[in-house]
């Protein structure tokens, strides 16, 4: 079965469609950049967590 019909789409169908389609290519990319963020909030967590327990055991008891 095919999604084209007989009926010509009108500009706002064709626009939405086009939109659609270059939204779709770029999905992946945008889960990348998730992924991306996640391990730089992961990697700055822990350099801040290593400045820290440096910090912490440099005090005086």
């Amino acid at each position: 079965m095919s999604t084209e019909t007989a009926l010509k789409r009108n500009s706002q169908q064709r626009r939405a469609h086009a939109v659609y389609a270059s939204l779709a290519h770029k999905r992946p990319m945008v889960g990348i950049l998730c992924a991306e963020m996640v391990a730089l909030a992961v990697f700055a967590l822990a350099a801040a967590g290593f400045i820290g327990l440096r910090a912490w055991l440099a005090l005086p008891n």
